[in-house]
């Protein structure tokens, strides 16, 4: 599986599989692997803050609430499906009333991602009837929904006048204030920078510096009217959420999408992938949103690859360390189990969060076909004996940096395979290259 087409539900009840069973695992290595060494790994894995804190936000988290102003066109849905990666359905509209606000709860596989208040531009906001205006019917939605940062939404293609939205949204701020005595952080996202001149370029990585150019023009074009209008903004930003999808290798057409039924929808994939500038949007989604509840909300609905890289990185970390504390107490050359044992087990946790068995056969597999079994030990086995002949008194210490080494290239092979989803003999070349190189060094 491509974890990168994971959904929230499936990766935070891996990550628990996986923490959970952590202790079973270690206790049924058999009695070669010493019960102190045991209790050493169960120590620095559950006595881990990092790795407490995480599984604690797991179980404690919140979608987060995005209230998006913007006119019709700016793209606010493909923002949101732009964000997450995926094609998110409205598959419960909470509340609707097409003159002021949709309430929409973002679901994907059964699981609310992010809740979001979808409104029109003022100038596109009209009264019902002479008891409330658009104006403080806007207010009083928003209010009540108590969204966590505001996108404010502009469209780069057509240069709008925008000064009657830029002194609204001052308005909806400063009553959002007042009444909750905290402030809204606004993000002014300007998309659709794919459809500026020339247009017929659609992957960012190919944007000519005329087009590039054209994306500076229009920011300064809106950040002059959102600065003249007093209205402040965390950041302005060029995005494009341009995203071609398709379901069984087939694109299909983005108006046909909407005849899907529910079970299709989750099927769809990026075909073509046009984002521009998403990354930098999610981190001032996360430098903006103070709620730390939401925070998280947002990383398990936007960057739930990223949390299970960062959960691996801590555990290759935590082996590595604990490879070179054994190698500090001389053991024979001959004797590696208890190292060996070591990266075998790190590898079985990390092809557990990818979604893969959890067994000593798999590891041992994946060692063999990227080329560790048999590269890794003799390499490693060898360079440490020449050390020991060549610089008495200094072999425990050296042996060390050489055992956290090889487990910690396991580990990021491990990781590239099993949780960024790289081809296995991309892995094997690249792993083969770090013993080379540290060979050489050594």
């Amino acid at each position: 599986m491509n974890n990168k087409d994971l959904n929230a539900r499936q990766a935070i009840e891996r990550i628990k599989k996986v923490y959970k069973n952590m202790e079973k695992v270690l206790d049924s290595l058999p009695d070669a692997f010493p019960k102190s060494m045991k209790n050493q790994i169960k120590e620095l894995v559950f006595d881990d803050e990092d790795l407490s804190k995480l599984m604690s936000e797991l179980d404690h988290h919140r979608p987060p609430k995005i209230f998006l102003i913007g006119r019709t066109g700016v793209g606010k849905s493909s923002l949101i499906n732009a964000i997450s990666g995926k094609y998110l359905a409205p598959v419960n509209d909470v509340y609707s009333n097409t003159q002021y606000a949709n309430k929409y709860d973002y679901v994907d596989d059964g699981k609310v991602l992010m809740e979001i208040l979808d409104t029109r531009g003022i100038a596109e906001s009209i009264a019902i009837d002479n008891k409330i205006s658009a104006e403080d019917m806007i207010k009083k939605e928003v209010n009540t929904f108590l969204p966590d940062v505001c996108i404010f939404m502009l469209n780069a293609s057509h240069r709008d006048d925008i000064n009657s939205d830029v002194d609204f949204l001052r308005e909806i701020s400063e009553d959002y204030r007042k009444n909750n005595g905290v402030e809204l952080p606004i993000i002014t996202v300007i998309n659709k920078v794919d459809e500026l001149a020339p247009s017929r370029f659609k992957d960012p990585k190919e944007y000519p510096i005329s087009k590039n150019n054209n994306i500076d023009e229009v920011i300064k074009y809106y950040g002059q009217i959102i600065m003249e209008g007093g209205l402040e903004v965390n950041e302005i930003l060029p995005a494009s959420s341009l995203i071609e999808w398709q379901i069984d290798g087939e694109f299909i057409d983005t108006l046909a999408i909407n005849d899907l039924p529910p079970a299709e929808l989750e099927e769809l994939e990026i075909g073509f992938d046009g984002r521009y500038g998403i990354e930098k949007l999610l981190d001032a989604l996360e430098n903006s949103i103070s709620d730390y509840d939401a925070l998280i909300g947002l990383k398990i609905a936007c960057r739930m690859e990223n949390i299970l890289i960062n959960l691996t990185d801590k555990l290759i970390k935590i082996f590595a360390g604990f490879a070179g504390t054994i190698a500090l107490t001389p053991i024979p050359v001959a004797d590696v189990y208890p190292l060996i044992a070591i990266q075998i087990l790190l590898v079985s946790l990390i092809a557990g969060l990818g979604g893969r068995d959890v067994s000593a056969k798999s590891a041992r597999e994946f060692l063999v076909s990227i080329g560790a079994v048999g590269v890794t030990g003799n390499i490693f086995r060898f360079t440490a004996q020449q050390i020991l002949k060549f610089v008495p008194g200094a072999g425990s210490a050296i042996s060390a940096s050489i055992a956290a080494f090889g487990t910690k290239t396991i580990g990021d092979a491990a990781k590239k395979y099993y949780i960024e989803g790289i081809d296995i003999k991309k892995v094997s070349k690249d792993y083969k290259k770090k013993i080379k190189e540290e060979k050489k060094k050594s």
